[in-house]
């Protein structure tokens, strides 16, 4: 009797010990995803940059990442990690661990630009990133010297298909949204510019008002002051709507062709694969960051106008930026700089 009871005694402890185990294994295998959604974020999280510091690009990051240690409670350090048109900056994030540490201030050139020009060879921008959301966008103003007789967007295509090939445009180069939006404009309108490539915007500006190069795509902050003073003429915005800064000068697509859209943006991302809960938390901060009255009054003193763009829309908005885009640069011939 007591040797079948402590038979019975030792089974059941065997059984009791093997069962603790499991229901420990399982708590302890849902703890590191609780404690990663409770605790993001318990350390200084890196926001990467793919562009030198003092650089437009880079002013905007520093707006967002104070405000976002704000809300956050925790430090966004900045990263500047520079070189090939933004794209060592974004792979160095495509390979980063995938938990909220590290971020991609992401943009036109990073992810749409830069991976259609190598081929997709250093990373991809759909499949190794999820989008958080968009910060901000630049449309384009094209703008020629006061000086001719160009004053409208149907002069200057006229003037082009008078003149095939003669009438010039500057950019900051082939890989420039400036030089794509030239090319968009050609191939839209089925005419031939000539392109001068320009190492310094300020050169390229001077130029453009003395007449040296008829016309360029600017962002708006490096021509404003000579728009108010009458040096340049604006005639088109590449935006789908008109500049509440400039309501009186039109848009490329309501000047007779619709559909057109160029666009200077910029976003954030991280690794694809990252916790949902945490993308979530990422994305709701943005969200209230760019709420923020000081923050839109910011953006907007350089010419941004702010975008409320976040995680799938943006990544829809991508595939039909890379699909566009990937058409232009492969109908013109462009090559990296």
């Amino acid at each position: 009797m007591i040797q079948h009871l402590s038979t019975f005694m030792f089974t059941l402890m065997t059984t009791l010990l093997k069962l603790s185990k499991s229901l420990l294994v399982v708590f302890l295998s849902s703890v590191p995803f609780a404690f990663g959604q409770d605790t993001w974020p318990n350390r200084p999280i890196k926001l990467i940059v793919p562009f030198q510091a003092g650089s437009a690009t880079d002013v905007a990051a520093r707006v967002i990442s104070s405000k976002l240690s704000t809300t956050l409670n925790q430090a966004v350090v900045i990263e500047n990690k520079i070189g090939a048109s933004g794209s060592i900056g974004a792979e160095f994030v495509s390979k980063a661990p995938n938990d909220g540490y590290t971020i991609l201030w992401g943009t036109t050139s990073t992810q749409i630009i830069g991976p259609i020009i190598n081929g997709f060879n250093s990373y991809d921008p759909i499949k190794d990133f999820a989008p958080i959301g968009m910060i901000a966008f630049s449309p384009y103003i094209l703008v020629t010297s006061a000086k001719n007789n160009i004053k409208s967007l149907k002069d200057l295509i006229e003037l082009a298909k008078s003149k095939p090939k003669e009438v010039t445009y500057a950019s900051a180069g082939n890989t420039s949204v400036a030089n794509l939006s030239a090319q968009l404009l050609s191939q839209t309108a089925k005419i031939s510019f000539s392109h001068i490539p320009y190492k310094s915007s300020a050169q390229s500006v001077t130029d453009t008002m003395t007449g040296i190069v008829n016309m360029q795509f600017s962002s708006i902050s490096p021509v404003l002051t000579h728009i108010k003073t009458g040096s340049l003429r604006p005639i088109a915005v590449t935006s789908k709507a008109r500049l509440s800064i400039f309501p009186d000068v039109p848009t490329v697509s309501e000047s007779g062709y619709p559909g057109y859209e160029a666009l200077l943006w910029m976003g954030l991302f991280t690794p694809q694969g990252i916790n949902t809960a945490v993308l979530d938390k990422i994305t709701a901060t943005l969200k209230t960051t760019l709420n923020d009255p000081e923050v839109q009054k910011t953006l907007q003193a350089q010419g941004l106008q702010s975008s409320h763009i976040y995680k799938e829309e943006l990544g829809f908005f991508l595939k039909s930026e890379l699909s566009k885009w990937s058409q232009v640069i492969k109908s013109a011939g462009i090559q990296g700089d």
